[in-house]
């Protein structure tokens, strides 16, 4: 019997065998590049409405819950997650290119009221919209780039901030630029 190598299809047993063996989620592909190119100009469009991940499997031709795991796999986040780090990006380099009130800022990117936006701008970086906004306006990063990076090795996105959520250390990600 071989060594197992770790492959998928690959447990040392005869190919009648690998057939019932079962393979989790996480090693299954998540969605094309096609697919994902679709969702990111769909969002990129909307991000400042409702939006559902039933309207975006409906994008990708796909059912809500095969879109959502294929989404997780791909990215690392999940689509709720992943709209809402969005939102929170769009928000930053609003509060730092005007002068538009909290209540508007929330708004604009889709968020419900002030509060709403208050709760996951906290969550999402660590402080609330407007000592952030002070923070960076007398820091003088006004004119800085916000992104979210794309760490190819392990195929997800994270924020230049450190956040909750899944970050690497992988060298020289792709940076995929949010527009406000």
């Amino acid at each position: 019997m071989q060594p197992h190598t770790g492959l998928i299809g690959d447990s040392g047993l005869t190919p009648a065998a690998n057939a019932n063996v079962r393979v989790s989620y996480r090693d299954r592909a998540g969605l094309c590049d096609w697919q994902f190119k679709r969702v990111i100009a769909y969002l990129s469009i909307r991000i400042g409405s409702s939006v559902r991940v039933s309207d975006l499997a409906a994008e990708v031709n796909l059912s809500p819950s095969h879109f959502a795991r294929a989404f997780t796999i791909r990215l690392g986040l999940s689509p709720y997650t992943f709209i809402m780090k969005l939102r929170i990006e769009r928000a930053r380099a609003l509060l730092v290119t005007s002068d538009k009130s909290l209540a508007e800022i929330a708004f604009n990117c889709g968020l419900s009221d002030q509060a709403h936006f208050n709760r996951f701008f906290r969550r999402f970086v660590g402080m609330p919209p407007s000592q952030w906004r002070r923070q960076q306006l007398t820091e003088g990063r006004a004119g800085s780039q916000l992104s979210l990076e794309y760490d190819s090795a392990d195929r997800t996105y994270h924020s230049d901030k450190k956040s909750r959520f899944r970050h690497t250390d992988h060298a020289e990600p792709e940076r995929f630029p949010i527009s406000a």
